[in-house]
């Protein structure tokens, strides 16, 4: 019943597997809050008696991994319109609905692999996990996050045709959502 859905899904994992440099690209701005905000305000940060800086800004740059991540997976469904998989997708006989679902699946997943990777290259700029037995819980928040806005993405690309477009919408919405992150872990303030 749900083949459609798994070979979606399937889809959206192998291309991120397959694509080395989208792996190391979408690597990049965390790689660079992390050693350049860590390393550089993090001796600011322990002069104020706060502890380190790196603890208090591993969670902020993960969720921005996965923010980015999911919502600009929506931008597959203009490259598949552009080059007819679209097309050949929307004909077969399944509902559209699992097709939607599959894709956001794979977009969610893939979020979450790339936040994965980001917590696990943050133990090498010095971030000690506090509390193991919350990691469970913090695996389905980041999967529920990844999963709404992989959702918000597709959702918006599906109405579009011009990735230039996609792409300002998508800054347009990310952005106000990025900013009480970057301001939380670049000034000091509250998270």
């Amino acid at each position: 019943m749900f083949t459609a859905v798994y070979t979606l899904w399937l889809r959206e994992i192998k291309k991120y597997f397959r694509s080395k440099s989208r792996i190391i690209g979408s690597l990049g701005q965390p790689i660079l809050f992390l050693v350049a905000l860590g390393f550089g305000l993090g001796p600011v940060f322990q002069k104020a008696g706060e502890g380190n800086y790196i603890q208090f800004l591993v969670p902020g740059i993960i969720s921005m991994s996965i923010l980015f991540t999911s919502i600009f997976s929506g931008i597959s469904v203009i490259w598949d319109r552009q080059f007819g998989f679209l097309k050949e997708t929307l004909v077969a006989p399944v509902p559209r609905w699992q097709i939607m679902l599959g894709r956001t699946l794979g977009g969610a997943t893939v979020a979450v692999i790339q936040g994965i990777i980001v917590f696990a290259l943050s133990f090498l700029a010095g971030f000690k996990l506090t509390d193991p037995s919350l990691l469970p819980s913090a695996l389905i928040f980041m999967f529920l996050i990844a999963l709404l806005f992989a959702a918000v993405g597709l959702a918006i690309a599906s109405l579009l045709a011009d990735m230039q477009g996609f792409q300002l919408i998508m800054n347009f919405m990310v952005m106000p959502i990025f900013f009480p992150f970057r301001s939380s872990f670049s000034y000091g303030g509250s998270p």
